[in-house]
């Protein structure tokens, strides 16, 4: 099987995160990665062994994709280099709303005129994150949703989960909303042949959780939860005449640039069986984008 080969164009913590992820792909490979020629100079700037570390992706020969890594305010100039050089892309620029979607719109165009691939929005914020909450408001049509990031320096280690029987370790967060004000999250760490049902239930019952929401959630190790460097919780909370109302609740505690190398390279192999335009990136397939400007699409 000849596996495609793919250039990170960056030398981040995202960068960084797909070429540890293309490491362990069966079918892609590190084709090198592009950095500034001022970082190639300094020392360790060959950091993947074996791989090559140049200045342009025109040194590393063929490759079959870029994926776009740099900071968001290089992301245009360079998505507009590599589809000149009708280099298929991967990016996940972030902007706000407006820019970002006449990036898209540039990169759509980009890509039509040059008959090349591109992806864009294969990223978790902006990408799939929102996508989740779509998907979260098609399925509890009414009701309201809060979505809130957090850092795992804001966990505390709280006495009164920890004293639980069952209970091995806990640490607490709180996020307040200025529409549904104050919601609790324990995580908890179960000693063995611990009852997580029981547990909750008493932790909830707890007096000092009546006041307020409290979701209890298992972890296997405290410790490397709070070593985790970021966390997200997208609640949609069913609301309306009559009743039980339905809910749902993602709660996600991870690296979001390990999550975002995982979505590029599930982009670049999606991509490689797409026709040569743009595309916007789904788990579920790829989106063709849409060209408004009708001499781009008779070209």
């Amino acid at each position: 099987m000849t596996r495609a080969r793919l250039a990170v164009v960056g030398w981040g913590r995202l960068g960084q995160a797909c070429a540890a992820a293309l490491h362990d792909a069966q079918d892609l490979v590190l084709a090198g990665v592009v950095r500034r020629t001022d970082s190639l100079q300094a020392a360790g700037a060959n950091a993947v062994r074996g791989t090559p570390c140049v200045a342009h992706v025109r040194d590393l020969g063929s490759v079959d994709g870029a994926l776009l890594c740099v900071p968001d305010e290089a992301a245009p100039d360079t998505a507009r280099e590599l589809l000149q050089m009708r280099v298929p892309i991967v990016e996940c620029a972030s902007f706000e709303s407006r820019a970002l979607r006449e990036h898209h719109e540039r990169i759509a165009h980009l890509a039509a005129r040059h008959r090349v691939g591109a992806v864009v929005g294969a990223g978790w914020d902006p990408g799939v994150l929102q996508q989740l909450q779509h998907l979260f408001e098609l399925l509890v049509p009414r009701g309201r949703t809060h979505v809130g990031q957090h850092l795992a320096a804001g966990l505390h280690h709280t006495a009164a989960a920890e004293g639980v029987p069952g209970v091995q370790g806990a640490l607490g967060s709180e996020v307040r909303d200025p529409q549904t004000g104050a919601h609790r999250y324990v995580y908890v760490q179960l000693a063995r042949g611990a009852d997580f049902e029981r547990v909750r239930c008493r932790i909830q019952a707890d007096p000092l959780y009546a006041d307020a929401p409290t979701e209890v959630l298992p972890v296997d190790d405290l410790a490397s939860l709070e070593r985790e460097q970021r966390g997200v919780l997208v609640e949609r909370l069913g609301e309306g005449a009559g009743g039980p109302h339905p809910s749902l609740v993602l709660e996600a505690r991870a690296d979001p640039a390990a999550f975002c190398a995982r979505l590029m390279l599930d982009a670049a192999r999606a991509l490689a069986a797409a026709p040569h335009r743009g595309w916007r990136y789904t788990p579920f397939g790829l989106v063709a984008l849409s060209i408004n400007d009708e001499k781009e699409q008779a070209r």
